[in-house]
Protein backbone atom coordinates (compact mmCIF):
# COMPACT_ATOMS: atom_id res chain seq x y z
CA UNK A 1 0.00 0.00 0.00
CA UNK A 2 2.96 2.70 1.05
CA UNK A 3 4.93 1.52 -2.15
CA UNK A 4 1.88 2.13 -4.14
CA UNK A 5 1.33 5.37 -2.63
CA UNK A 6 5.44 6.59 -3.25
CA UNK A 7 4.72 5.47 -6.91
CA UNK A 8 1.55 7.98 -7.13
CA UNK A 9 3.81 10.65 -5.59
CA UNK A 10 6.95 9.94 -8.09
CA UNK A 11 4.29 9.96 -10.74
CA UNK A 12 3.05 13.86 -9.97
CA UNK A 13 6.73 15.22 -9.56
CA UNK A 14 7.21 13.79 -12.95
CA UNK A 15 4.46 15.83 -15.11
CA UNK A 16 6.20 17.71 -18.10
CA UNK A 17 6.51 21.20 -17.86
CA UNK A 18 4.67 21.29 -21.15
CA UNK A 19 1.82 20.14 -19.52
CA UNK A 20 1.84 22.10 -16.82
CA UNK A 21 2.02 24.98 -18.95
CA UNK A 22 -0.77 23.60 -21.27
CA UNK A 23 -3.18 23.51 -17.74
CA UNK A 24 -2.07 26.85 -16.80
CA UNK A 25 -3.40 28.26 -20.35
CA UNK A 26 -6.83 26.22 -19.34
CA UNK A 27 -7.29 28.28 -16.00
CA UNK A 28 -7.22 31.06 -17.73
CA UNK A 29 -10.38 33.32 -17.38
CA UNK A 30 -11.71 35.47 -19.49
CA UNK A 31 -12.04 38.84 -18.34
CA UNK A 32 -15.51 40.22 -18.65
CA UNK A 33 -15.33 43.72 -19.02
CA UNK A 34 -12.42 43.13 -21.75
CA UNK A 35 -14.50 41.40 -23.51
CA UNK A 36 -17.62 43.33 -23.67
CA UNK A 37 -15.16 46.15 -24.99
CA UNK A 38 -14.47 44.31 -27.90
CA UNK A 39 -17.80 43.24 -28.28
CA UNK A 40 -18.65 46.65 -28.63
CA UNK A 41 -15.51 47.77 -30.90
CA UNK A 42 -16.72 45.11 -33.14
CA UNK A 43 -20.02 46.48 -33.21
CA UNK A 44 -19.18 49.73 -34.31
CA UNK A 45 -16.70 48.61 -36.68
CA UNK A 46 -19.60 46.55 -38.51
CA UNK A 47 -22.20 48.87 -38.04
CA UNK A 48 -23.36 50.64 -41.50
CA UNK A 49 -24.15 53.74 -39.99
CA UNK A 50 -24.28 55.45 -36.42
CA UNK A 51 -26.13 53.93 -33.53
CA UNK A 52 -27.35 54.86 -30.21
CA UNK A 53 -26.32 53.17 -26.52
CA UNK A 54 -29.64 51.02 -26.95
CA UNK A 55 -29.35 49.27 -30.12
CA UNK A 56 -25.53 48.92 -29.65
CA UNK A 57 -26.15 47.40 -25.63
CA UNK A 58 -29.01 45.05 -27.60
CA UNK A 59 -26.70 44.26 -30.21
CA UNK A 60 -23.71 43.33 -28.02
CA UNK A 61 -26.41 41.69 -25.57
CA UNK A 62 -24.73 43.61 -22.89
CA UNK A 63 -26.70 45.73 -20.08
CA UNK A 64 -27.27 49.93 -21.28
CA UNK A 65 -25.25 51.30 -18.35
CA UNK A 66 -22.57 48.74 -19.32
CA UNK A 67 -22.73 49.56 -22.89
CA UNK A 68 -23.13 53.21 -21.75
CA UNK A 69 -19.77 53.33 -19.28
CA UNK A 70 -17.26 51.22 -22.08
CA UNK A 71 -18.83 53.40 -25.27
CA UNK A 72 -17.55 56.71 -22.89
CA UNK A 73 -14.24 55.08 -21.90
CA UNK A 74 -13.88 54.48 -25.48
CA UNK A 75 -14.91 58.42 -26.49
CA UNK A 76 -12.25 59.22 -24.12
CA UNK A 77 -9.51 57.13 -25.39
CA UNK A 78 -10.61 58.12 -29.04
CA UNK A 79 -11.91 54.58 -30.16
CA UNK A 80 -15.09 55.61 -30.68
CA UNK A 81 -16.90 58.94 -31.78
CA UNK A 82 -19.98 60.38 -30.35
CA UNK A 83 -22.33 62.61 -31.66
CA UNK A 84 -24.05 65.38 -29.39
CA UNK A 85 -26.81 66.07 -31.61
CA UNK A 86 -27.46 62.46 -32.62
CA UNK A 87 -26.55 60.63 -29.49
CA UNK A 88 -24.87 58.45 -31.74
CA UNK A 89 -21.82 56.33 -31.72
CA UNK A 90 -19.09 55.61 -34.61
CA UNK A 91 -15.81 53.82 -34.69
CA UNK A 92 -12.95 56.20 -33.72
CA UNK A 93 -9.16 56.80 -34.92
CA UNK A 94 -7.90 55.09 -32.59
CA UNK A 95 -8.98 51.67 -33.63
CA UNK A 96 -8.22 52.97 -37.11
CA UNK A 97 -4.34 53.70 -35.80
CA UNK A 98 -4.07 50.01 -34.48
CA UNK A 99 -5.55 48.25 -37.74
CA UNK A 100 -3.27 50.04 -39.76
CA UNK A 101 -0.11 48.96 -37.40
CA UNK A 102 -1.29 45.26 -37.46
CA UNK A 103 -1.90 45.10 -40.82
CA UNK A 104 1.02 46.83 -42.05
CA UNK A 105 3.50 47.00 -39.23
CA UNK A 106 6.58 48.00 -41.01
CA UNK A 107 4.55 50.90 -43.03
CA UNK A 108 5.41 49.26 -46.48
CA UNK A 109 2.47 50.26 -48.52
CA UNK A 110 3.06 54.01 -47.60
CA UNK A 111 6.79 53.37 -48.49
CA UNK A 112 6.00 51.67 -51.77
CA UNK A 113 3.19 54.14 -52.74
CA UNK A 114 4.69 56.02 -55.52
CA UNK A 115 5.55 53.50 -57.13
CA UNK A 116 2.01 52.29 -57.08
CA UNK A 117 0.76 55.19 -58.05
CA UNK A 118 2.83 55.51 -61.22
CA UNK A 119 2.05 52.01 -62.65
CA UNK A 120 -1.98 53.30 -61.50
CA UNK A 121 -1.69 56.39 -63.58
CA UNK A 122 0.69 55.30 -66.71
CA UNK A 123 -1.36 51.96 -67.48
CA UNK A 124 -5.20 53.46 -66.34
CA UNK A 125 -5.06 50.15 -63.56
CA UNK A 126 -5.36 49.68 -59.97
CA UNK A 127 -1.93 48.40 -58.61
CA UNK A 128 -2.49 46.78 -54.96
CA UNK A 129 0.84 45.71 -52.26
CA UNK A 130 -0.22 42.24 -51.07
CA UNK A 131 1.99 40.86 -48.08
CA UNK A 132 1.84 36.92 -47.68
CA UNK A 133 1.08 35.77 -44.37
CA UNK A 134 0.88 32.02 -43.68
CA UNK A 135 -1.66 30.54 -46.41
CA UNK A 136 -3.14 34.30 -46.97
CA UNK A 137 -2.64 37.10 -48.92
CA UNK A 138 -3.47 40.29 -47.35
CA UNK A 139 -4.23 43.65 -49.11
CA UNK A 140 -2.26 46.40 -47.17
CA UNK A 141 -3.23 48.91 -50.10
CA UNK A 142 -3.68 49.80 -53.31
CA UNK A 143 -3.46 52.56 -55.94
CA UNK A 144 -5.88 53.77 -58.29
CA UNK A 145 -6.04 55.29 -61.66
CA UNK A 146 -8.38 58.65 -62.74
CA UNK A 147 -10.68 56.62 -64.97
CA UNK A 148 -13.79 57.14 -64.98
CA UNK A 149 -14.09 53.25 -64.66
CA UNK A 150 -12.15 51.97 -62.36
CA UNK A 151 -11.83 49.14 -59.73
CA UNK A 152 -12.10 49.37 -55.69
CA UNK A 153 -9.63 46.95 -54.23
CA UNK A 154 -10.64 46.96 -49.66
CA UNK A 155 -7.16 47.27 -48.23
CA UNK A 156 -7.07 44.68 -45.54
CA UNK A 157 -9.18 42.31 -48.02
CA UNK A 158 -7.91 38.11 -47.73
CA UNK A 159 -7.22 35.75 -50.28
CA UNK A 160 -6.08 32.14 -50.63
CA UNK A 161 -2.39 32.44 -51.16
CA UNK A 162 -2.78 30.31 -54.36
CA UNK A 163 -5.58 32.18 -56.11
CA UNK A 164 -5.76 34.23 -58.96
CA UNK A 165 -2.11 35.71 -60.41
CA UNK A 166 -0.37 36.08 -57.06
CA UNK A 167 -0.76 32.66 -56.89
CA UNK A 168 0.85 31.32 -60.50
CA UNK A 169 3.92 33.70 -59.09
CA UNK A 170 3.57 31.81 -55.60
CA UNK A 171 3.73 28.31 -56.96
CA UNK A 172 6.52 29.30 -59.62
CA UNK A 173 8.66 30.41 -57.17
CA UNK A 174 8.16 27.32 -54.41
CA UNK A 175 8.19 24.99 -57.63
CA UNK A 176 4.80 23.53 -56.30
CA UNK A 177 4.43 19.57 -57.76
CA UNK A 178 1.70 19.09 -59.86
CA UNK A 179 -0.45 17.13 -57.71
CA UNK A 180 -0.04 19.89 -55.04
CA UNK A 181 -1.70 22.32 -57.91
CA UNK A 182 -4.10 19.99 -58.65
CA UNK A 183 -5.53 19.60 -55.27
CA UNK A 184 -5.30 23.69 -54.24
CA UNK A 185 -6.98 25.08 -57.58
CA UNK A 186 -9.90 22.39 -57.47
CA UNK A 187 -10.72 23.54 -54.11
CA UNK A 188 -10.61 27.63 -54.22
CA UNK A 189 -13.55 29.61 -55.89
CA UNK A 190 -12.87 30.79 -58.87
CA UNK A 191 -15.13 32.54 -61.50
CA UNK A 192 -14.06 30.07 -64.34
CA UNK A 193 -12.02 27.73 -63.09
CA UNK A 194 -8.90 27.13 -65.02
CA UNK A 195 -8.17 23.95 -66.46
CA UNK A 196 -4.62 22.04 -64.91
CA UNK A 197 -3.42 21.96 -68.25
CA UNK A 198 -3.45 25.35 -68.83
CA UNK A 199 -3.21 26.37 -64.81
CA UNK A 200 0.40 24.58 -65.45
CA UNK A 201 1.47 26.31 -68.16
CA UNK A 202 0.63 29.45 -67.10
CA UNK A 203 2.68 28.74 -63.37
CA UNK A 204 5.63 28.14 -66.21
CA UNK A 205 5.45 30.98 -67.69
CA UNK A 206 5.01 33.24 -64.70
CA UNK A 207 8.63 31.51 -63.71
CA UNK A 208 10.50 32.35 -67.02
CA UNK A 209 8.61 35.61 -67.45
CA UNK A 210 8.64 37.33 -63.71
CA UNK A 211 5.16 37.67 -63.67
CA UNK A 212 1.88 36.04 -63.85
CA UNK A 213 -1.56 36.61 -65.71
CA UNK A 214 -4.58 36.21 -64.10
CA UNK A 215 -7.39 36.68 -67.34
CA UNK A 216 -10.81 36.15 -66.20
CA UNK A 217 -10.36 33.00 -64.00
CA UNK A 218 -10.60 34.31 -60.36
CA UNK A 219 -13.21 37.15 -61.27
CA UNK A 220 -14.98 37.47 -64.09
CA UNK A 221 -14.33 40.10 -66.37
CA UNK A 222 -11.15 41.09 -64.83
CA UNK A 223 -7.51 41.01 -65.27
CA UNK A 224 -4.82 40.81 -62.86
CA UNK A 225 -1.10 40.78 -63.43
CA UNK A 226 1.17 40.10 -60.43
CA UNK A 227 4.95 39.89 -59.62
CA UNK A 228 6.31 38.96 -56.53
CA UNK A 229 8.69 40.58 -53.73
CA UNK A 230 11.20 38.73 -52.03
CA UNK A 231 12.78 40.06 -48.36
CA UNK A 232 16.99 39.70 -47.95
CA UNK A 233 16.79 36.13 -47.40
CA UNK A 234 15.21 35.37 -50.58
CA UNK A 235 12.08 35.23 -48.58
CA UNK A 236 8.58 35.99 -51.01
CA UNK A 237 7.06 38.23 -48.63
CA UNK A 238 4.89 40.13 -51.07
CA UNK A 239 3.31 40.16 -54.25
CA UNK A 240 2.13 43.12 -56.42
CA UNK A 241 -0.63 43.03 -58.78
CA UNK A 242 -1.87 45.57 -61.24
CA UNK A 243 -6.18 44.96 -61.76
CA UNK A 244 -7.98 45.70 -64.60
CA UNK A 245 -10.96 45.06 -66.64
CA UNK A 246 -10.29 41.97 -69.28
CA UNK A 247 -10.35 42.88 -72.93
CA UNK A 248 -8.77 46.31 -72.04
CA UNK A 249 -5.50 45.33 -72.69
CA UNK A 250 -3.94 42.73 -75.74
CA UNK A 251 -1.40 40.25 -75.48
CA UNK A 252 1.39 42.71 -76.24
CA UNK A 253 -0.13 45.39 -73.42
CA UNK A 254 -0.48 42.29 -70.92
CA UNK A 255 3.34 41.34 -71.25
CA UNK A 256 4.43 45.46 -71.53
CA UNK A 257 2.17 46.01 -68.09
CA UNK A 258 4.11 42.57 -66.58
CA UNK A 259 7.49 43.95 -67.15
CA UNK A 260 6.39 47.39 -65.57
CA UNK A 261 5.04 45.54 -62.40
CA UNK A 262 8.44 42.98 -62.10
CA UNK A 263 10.24 46.59 -62.40
CA UNK A 264 8.32 47.68 -59.98
CA UNK A 265 8.28 45.01 -57.86
CA UNK A 266 12.46 45.69 -57.69
CA UNK A 267 12.13 49.06 -56.93
CA UNK A 268 10.19 48.47 -54.20
CA UNK A 269 11.86 45.53 -53.09
CA UNK A 270 14.19 47.85 -52.20
CA UNK A 271 12.49 49.88 -50.24
CA UNK A 272 11.23 47.09 -48.13
CA UNK A 273 14.55 45.84 -47.29
CA UNK A 274 14.75 43.15 -50.46
CA UNK A 275 17.70 43.24 -52.08
CA UNK A 276 17.56 39.44 -53.44
CA UNK A 277 15.98 39.10 -57.14
CA UNK A 278 18.33 36.78 -58.57
CA UNK A 279 16.52 33.51 -56.42
CA UNK A 280 13.39 33.77 -58.53
CA UNK A 281 12.77 31.77 -60.70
Amino acid sequence: MNANRKEVRKERKEVPKEALEIRKEARVVKVNSVAQALAVLRRLAAAHRPEGVSAIARGVGISPSSCFNILKTLTTEEFAQFDPEQKTYTLGSGAVELAVAALDPEAGFLRARPILDAIAREFGVTCGLWRCAGDRLILLGAAESQEIARIRLTPGARLPIQIGAMGRCIAAHFKTSEAELAEAISVLKWDEPPKLKQYLAEVKMAAANGFAIDDGNFFQGITTIAAPIFDREGTLTHCMAATTFKGRFDLQGHRKLGAAVKKACEAAGALLGSVRYDSWP
